[in-house]
């Protein structure tokens, strides 16, 4: 049944169904035969006889166990092209119909007689068949919550994931998350909630290059306030609310609090600092030496009983150390792990870790969000007020997702959260302007309002979900989340069917030249098709305009001010990336018409009569067009970022711009019209884009396609030349 290193898995799972019975081991070894000591080593994984272990197994389909009788075929089952999946994987069934094709493609290859179009493409099925079965033999996901500062994000999923501390600990319900949470600006760096073998903390600090820069911009902009005397505004050059904050308390800077003559006064000691200090160098060396970063190296915190505190209020009051920068040791952060043992052992078969991102505060299309966004194995959760529904995060994200790299919004990939507050929902009026009886009906009033609105934007599709953290059960708003995944590896599954049958079709008919010829029929036309589809269209815009244009929209100008003091790579603002991201959008626009066009003639070609043999042929053709498409998109993302830079990086054009700050109004004007002349000025630049741009096409999209239609095509002769396709009658 299995050797003796997967005993102790075996074993594990026997106790998981005698539990589920409610069984006791000595029950169980009453209707197996065996002593209850057996039973006890088999579940531990101790027992090798195989003999033993399957008297347990009929002892526990006699006694009702819904599982062990379907667990004893698939432990008995031999696995030779895929390893074994988790038994109670959802996908188990589609993995085992993968295991068995892929059997008989490698009995089909090994006969050399078979004909040379036919191996190439049941090569090609092999090759996909194994990368979904890989996807989907892997049972870990993360779900990542995207939403503004301020929209509640943390507190959400606190409630959802029961990230709480107990009821006594905490005066208020409201008070009870583990996660920071405040009025926006309070979580420093993104969060990662994951299961451990104890509670406890890590963390990976922010690397010393960028803290150094942080400091530089809390110290440049307090001098730039104090010494020259400047009103402090949202225009005021400033690092975010969380990092000033954090600074502060790392060097004991953190401001006081006084009643003078019944009034409330604070005293904020960087202003002596700043007085004392002959010059902003020297206000920012005194700033590191008392932040005694040589000292900041502790990376892990693990809870001690000895404390004699809950384990989630240790957690909750040593995260809000970390986050705020008030533990000696500790560095600032550039991520952080919450450990937290059995954390997602009830939700299912699937093991999740949750994220929760650093809040968007101004430009949304970051690169930090769309890793989150690109991630195969991440869903995607964007938070937004109830009242705001869907958001301008959200309208943005989802927008950047069609026009950037083609992703669908209907797939399970993203979904919406919003959070209402009290008698928010029962505010929703219905078309005849009465006000909804219950929250429910507010939902379905806002769902409606917000189906509407994205489905004239074409972006129809994304599931919505609504959760009041002070009145909701959290268990289905989870599990509506949860579908996500289902939904993602759904669309993997059935990708894997498909592959299968066009496979097991291919090699059933191998011998009928009704199939050869049509798919030599197919390659005959879509080489017809790529000798008068074979270029990508002319540039349709610039990738810098994208950069420009997300400028010019900084709400913040102190966003652009940090960006400026960072060549334009900065976290909150990168400029390159946003490059990169024009790059994608411009070829996504280029390439829109050639694919709709192919995707029409497979259609074409699929509803011919005389080439129905090779439907599913036609079918895998059309996936292979898509997944090519998003190669592309993001090979020319990439050339777009590399092209531009390391010359935007070195170029003195970020003086400039930073220089442009203090001279009045229009700040992110003129950074923006000094970028617009360097770009232009740089035509070698753009010249060498398109070319890179051209060659992925040749290279990612064009050569993939000629393949199959050598693949496809008839067989080489002996004197090596290639027959002539068979003419097709008038």
């Amino acid at each position: 049944m299995a050797d003796q290193t997967e005993n102790a898995s075996h074993g594990a799972l026997l106790g998981r169904f005698r539990s589920e019975l409610g069984l006791t081991q000595a029950a169980l070894a009453t209707e197996a035969g065996l002593d209850q000591s057996r039973v006890s080593r088999v579940e531990k994984g101790e027992i090798t006889s195989q003999a033993e272990v399957e008297k347990v197994l009929d002892a526990l389909t006699a006694l009702g166990s819904p599982h062990a009788r379907g667990y004893k075929e698939f432990a008995a089952r031999e696995w030779a092209s895929l390893p074994p999946p988790s038994f109670f994987n959802p996908q188990r069934a589609c993995l085992e119909i993968a295991e068995e094709a892929l059997g008989n493609i490698e009995v089909f290859l090994a006969d050399e007689s078979r004909p040379w179009p036919l191996r190439r493409q049941i090569e090609r099925h092999k090759d996909t068949l194994i990368k979904g079965a890989t996807y989907l033999q892997k049972m870990n996901h993360n779900i990542a919550f995207i939403g503004p500062i301020g929209v509640g994000k943390s507190t959400g999923l606190s409630f959802l994931f029961d990230l709480l501390v107990p009821p006594t600990l905490a005066s208020k319900p409201i008070d009870r998350p583990v996660l920071e949470t405040g009025a926006g600006g309070t979580t420093i760096c993104e969060v990662h909630v994951k299961r451990g073998p104890e509670f406890g903390i890590s963390l990976l600090p922010l690397p010393d290059s960028d803290l150094r820069d942080l400091v530089s911009d809390f110290c440049a902009a307090r001098w730039a306030v104090l010494k020259n005397e400047l009103k402090e505004s949202v225009d005021t050059p400033n690092v975010s609310r969380e990092h000033d904050r954090a600074i502060r308390n790392m060097s004991g800077l953190t401001r006081r609090r006084s009643t003078k003559e019944g009034k409330i006064e604070y005293f904020d000691p960087v202003t002596d600092l700043v007085a004392a200090s002959a010059s902003e160098d020297e206000f920012r060396t005194r700033i590191f030496e008392m932040m005694n970063l040589p000292d900041r190296t502790r990376r892990e915190l693990w809870y001690d009983s000895a404390t004699r505190q809950h384990p989630m209020e240790w957690v909750m009051k040593t995260f809000r150390e970390v986050n705020n920068g008030r533990l000696p040791d500790v560095s600032l952060p550039a991520n952080i792990d919450l450990i937290i043992p059995d954390f997602g052992r009830s939700f299912g078969e699937m093991e999740i870790s949750v994220i929760d991102t650093k809040g968007v505060d101004d430009v949304s299309v970051r690169e930090d969000l769309d890793l989150r966004l690109k991630d195969p194995r991440t869903a995607v959760v964007f938070c937004t007020r109830f009242n705001d529904a869907p958001g301008v995060t959200t309208r943005s994200l989802l927008q950047h997702m069609q026009q950037t790299y083609s992703e669908p919004v209907n797939t399970g990939k993203v979904s919406i959260l919003a959070l209402p507050r009290a008698d928010e929902a029962r505010a929703m009026k219905d078309d005849a302007g009465d006000v909804a009886m219950d929250d429910a009906e507010g939902y379905a009033f806002k769902q409606m309002q917000v189906e509407n609105e994205l489905a004239g934007e074409d972006l129809a599709g994304v599931p919505m979900v609504f959760f009041n953290v002070q009145s909701d059960d959290p268990a289905p708003v989870r599990e509506a989340l949860f579908n996500q995944f289902n939904r993602m590896r759904s669309t993997v599954e059935t990708r894997l069917f498909d592959l299968c049958a066009a496979a097991d079709e291919v090699m059933k008919n191998h011998e009928a030249q009704a199939l050869v010829a049509a798919m030599e029929e197919v390659a005959e036309r879509l080489n017809s098709f790529l000798e008068t589809h074979p270029t990508l269209p002319a540039r349709e815009r610039h990738a810098y305009t994208e950069a420009l244009t997300t400028i010019r929209s900084v709400r913040y100008a102190a966003t652009l001010w940090a960006a400026t003091r960072r060549n334009g790579e900065w976290s909150g603002l990168n400029v390159v990336h946003n490059i990169g991201v024009g790059a994608a959008k411009d070829a996504r626009q280029r390439s829109d018409r050639w694919f709709s066009s192919l995707k029409d003639y497979l259609a074409v070609m699929k509803g011919d009569e005389g080439l129905q043999l090779a439907a599913k042929t036609i079918d895998q053709m059309g996936r292979g067009a898509i997944a090519t498409r998003t190669a592309f998109l993001e090979a020319v993302q990439r050339a777009g970022m590399e092209v531009y830079r390391e010359p935007l990086s070195q170029s003195p054009v970020w003086g400039q711009c930073a220089g442009e700050w203090g001279a009045g109004p229009g700040f992110t004007g003129r950074v923006a019209v000094n970028l617009e002349k360097w770009f232009e000025q740089r035509a070698d630049l753009k010249d060498k884009l398109e070319d890179i741009t051209k060659t992925l096409w040749d290279q990612l999209v064009i050569a993939p396609m000629r393949r199959l239609v050598a693949e496809n095509a008839p067989e080489v002769s002996p004197t090596g030349n290639v027959i002539k396709f068979p003419t097709r009658a008038a």
